[in-house]
């Protein structure tokens, strides 16, 4: 058996270590509280701002609605900023999320015109998965938004190539649009031209 030292250095000593493991612990669970203090603050002042961009681009739509006035396309980084304040990835659970929850709004429109409704998770695991399988449904969803935008809220009627539409800063790609007629959502002509089925 080995012997012990006589004189023990403070860090060879285990009581010194146990109460210095202990004042590491307190630490810890200190900043563990104050942690989760600021995530539920960061929760609380992101559904805020989600909740404030929600109206204001419902206010947008509806005055653009009833103006007829037609509004330049958001441009890249204005969308990326639009998803990532509307999208809210679920944390915190046990299974990882492969996809995140996006909370889509839909514009009451007059008329009885048809709403938009976003793709749902089971619309999407639907589709056969050599489809849909460079595709993110949130990038989906946005890109059907910018179609019913064109198509439904702007009354327009020709359909378009994908060249047409990434000059509308669509983000086409023809992965999304097989999607699309996967669901019976647009319409494909024979010059690869698509269109919103209303």
């Amino acid at each position: 058996m080995k012997n012990l030292p006589d004189n023990p250095s403070a860090e060879e000593n285990p009581v010194t270590l146990l109460e210095e493991l202990s004042v590491v612990k307190s630490r810890y669970k200190m900043l563990c509280t104050q942690l989760e203090e600021i995530s539920t603050e960061q929760r609380e002042s992101m559904s805020c701002i989600h909740a404030t961009l929600e109206n204001t681009m419902k206010m947008v739509q509806a005055l653009q609605l009833h103006t007829d006035l037609e509004l330049s396309p958001l441009s890249e980084e204005e969308q990326t900023a639009a998803q990532q304040l509307a999208c809210k990835s679920v944390k915190g659970t046990d299974s990882p999320v492969e996809e995140p929850l996006c909370s889509v709004s839909t514009v009451p429109i007059p008329d009885g015109e048809p709403q938009f409704k976003p793709v749902t998770k089971e619309m999407f695991m639907a589709v056969p998965r050599i489809i849909r399988s460079t595709v993110k449904l949130v990038d989906l969803n946005s890109f059907y938004r910018e179609l019913f935008n064109y198509f439904v809220l702007n009354r327009n009627r020709a359909a378009l190539s994908v060249a047409q539409m990434n000059k509308m800063n669509m983000k086409a790609t023809n992965s999304r649009l097989q999607i699309l007629k996967e669901l019976s959502i647009v319409e494909i002509d024979k010059q690869g031209n698509a269109k919103l089925i209303v």
